[in-house]
């Protein structure tokens, strides 16, 4: 028994008439004859029976039509689907995003993407840059936006950096100051992010190539600027809008920490399959500064700078 079988059958039991099916099937009457015969055969029992030039479905025929009748339902349904997924003018694309560009960076690119495909419908979830990873490699997400791991599973394309700034309160010493370099905030109580998450990697990196000290205690801006505003602490934070809620901060440019420093990137799966519409939109990401601004890098308007491919 196979596939073409069952479409056979149904439509035999639709039409009862043999040249008509086999007409709407493209198939010869006696390609359908054999076929229909061959089902029978198998299953060991009579599915039609004629009446006059016509033939109808026996009792058992009538019994195994509404299990194939609703079991090749069930069956278009998934295909209509799965098309919709990658088909030539929508799609679905799964992408799993750090919250911090979710506010500025990924509306302004989705919105772009979807002038010239309206139909292509985005399912965008949060996280931390490890559970999205983990996510993507399981084929929950088609791509994934967050920092960078180690993982030979998987591959990174940068597509954007966030300045990593001096974060103290209005009424700190250093509030006076635009710019600092890293060798003047020793003997201050700095902290950042912790060490166990990617972003905590790179500062920790970075401050210790300058022999300063911090405390590495915060998974987000969100917390590193609550605890900013209420202490005496300084920060050092990628410079995101989760830090434009807190009014009583000063954000200062720290002058030896280059600005692409802490990046962005696309993840993808090397193993996991992509449809077309995810393919086609992870293209679009690696080359979406250049069609919306020209050849000119910027940085300031989000907060970070988008970086060619």
């Amino acid at each position: 028994m196979n596939l073409p079988q069952l479409y056979y059958f149904r439509k035999l039991a639709q039409l009862q008439h043999y040249t008509k099916a086999a007409k709407e099937l493209y198939i010869t009457q006696p390609s359908l004859s054999d076929s229909i015969a061959s089902l029978e055969q198998e299953l060991g029992i009579a599915l039609f029976q004629k009446e006059g030039r016509n033939v109808k479905l026996t009792k058992y025929g009538k019994e195994f039509y509404e299990y194939v009748n609703d079991a090749l339902n069930e069956l278009d349904e998934g295909i209509t689907i799965a098309k919709s997924k990658s088909g030539p003018v929508g799609g679905v694309i799964d992408i799993g995003c750090i919250p911090t560009i979710l506010g500025d960076y990924m509306p302004k690119v989705v919105q772009d993407y979807k002038k010239k495909n309206p139909k292509v419908v985005f399912n965008i979830y949060q996280g931390h840059t490890l559970d999205l990873l983990e996510e993507l490699k399981k084929g929950k997400y088609d791509i994934a936006l967050c920092s960078r791991i180690s993982d030979p599973e998987l591959e990174f394309m940068p597509i954007l950096a966030q300045r990593l700034i001096l974060v103290v309160r209005e009424d700190h010493p250093l509030a006076a100051r635009e710019t600092v370099e890293l060798q003047e905030l020793k003997g201050h109580s700095l902290t950042t992010y912790r060490e166990s998450i990617p972003i905590g990697k790179i500062v920790r990196a970075v401050l210790r190539e300058k022999g300063v000290k911090a405390d590495f205690s915060y998974d987000d801006e969100i917390s590193i600027g609550g605890v900013v505003t209420a202490t005496n602490q300084i920060a050092i934070a990628a410079d995101t809008p989760y830090l434009s809620q807190f009014e009583r901060i000063k954000k200062i440019t720290i002058s030896d920490i280059p600005a692409d420093t802490r990046l962005v990137y696309m993840a993808q799966s090397k193993k996991n399959y992509m449809a077309k519409t995810s393919r086609d939109f992870a293209e679009f990401l690696v080359r979406w500064e250049r069609e919306f601004t020209g050849d000119n890098h910027r940085s300031g308007e989000f907060g970070h700078m988008i970086l060619h491919p």
